[in-house]
């Protein structure tokens, strides 16, 4: 048997439109290869010379081209692509949709005093940092939830630590989201500490990939920083960006 030529792989990529910056053109220049296999990094692949690719999101993604030939020789090639909007600001964010579009907030369990109390939960959606909702009793089950008037694309939130004692400051929790407040979907995840002992009343803005529109957002509080009792001043849902 005639011993064929090893294979090659080797590819370049292009952004054919900056104002669509999740599409990238990639094109194999590879050489003797019988059959080509591209694998983008977000779980789908190509077997075409010259795929155009859209991503769903920002990130960093590990870009894959394998090659074989018909001798079972093959060659690979990879790259780290790092997808960024050009216009996003990590340091804006965009409307508070829990002022904006409305709703009803719940928890799974409140202030002694009820929601409308001092520290009740409304308190927590009051955008006003000399506030907080204070919950005793936490034992890493607490959520808190808003239904929207009709169904939100949000991208971002805000939460805003206590007035006081460190130790009851969120430390673990999950964001997550759901169109029938059966199937919740994650968001995004904390699960370290995020304010020290003297950052009071310290609002932390966070971003998140998502292109589903929900009508309920959820906070699944899992840990404090060792108390007995819960405390946040606010949390707001916003647009990603403004």
């Amino acid at each position: 048997m005639v011993e064929e030529p090893k294979p090659t792989a080797a590819f370049t990529y292009t952004m054919p439109d900056s104002a669509k910056f999740l599409v990238y053109q990639f094109t194999s220049s590879s050489t003797n290869y019988k059959q080509l296999l591209w694998q983008f990094g977000d779980d789908s692949s190509s077997t075409e010379v010259a795929p155009l690719h859209a991503y769903r999101f920002p990130g960093a993604y590990h870009v894959t081209l394998n090659t074989a030939n018909s001798q079972g020789y093959w060659a690979s090639k990879e790259i780290l692509l790092n997808v960024v909007d050009p216009n996003f600001d990590p340091t804006k964010v965009g409307e508070n949709y829990i002022k904006t579009i409305g709703g009803t907030l719940s928890v799974s369990r409140d202030n002694g005093g009820g929601p409308t109390a001092n520290e009740g939960s409304l308190r927590v959606i009051d955008e006003n940092d000399a506030t907080k909702f204070f919950q005793s009793g936490f034992a890493g089950d607490l959520w808190i939830k808003f239904e929207f008037n009709s169904p939100v694309l949000a991208g971002a939130y805000t939460m805003t630590s206590g007035n006081d004692s460190w130790d009851r400051d969120p430390k673990s929790w999950s964001l997550q989201g759901s169109t029938d407040n059966i199937k919740w979907i994650t968001l995004h995840t904390i699960n370290r500490t995020q304010w020290g002992s003297n950052e009071r009343k310290k609002k932390i803005l966070y971003f998140f990939d998502n292109n589903e529109a929900y009508k309920f957002y959820r906070l699944s509080i899992k840990a404090n920083n060792g108390s007995r009792d819960f405390q946040l001043s606010d949390w707001t849902v916003n647009k990603k960006q403004p």
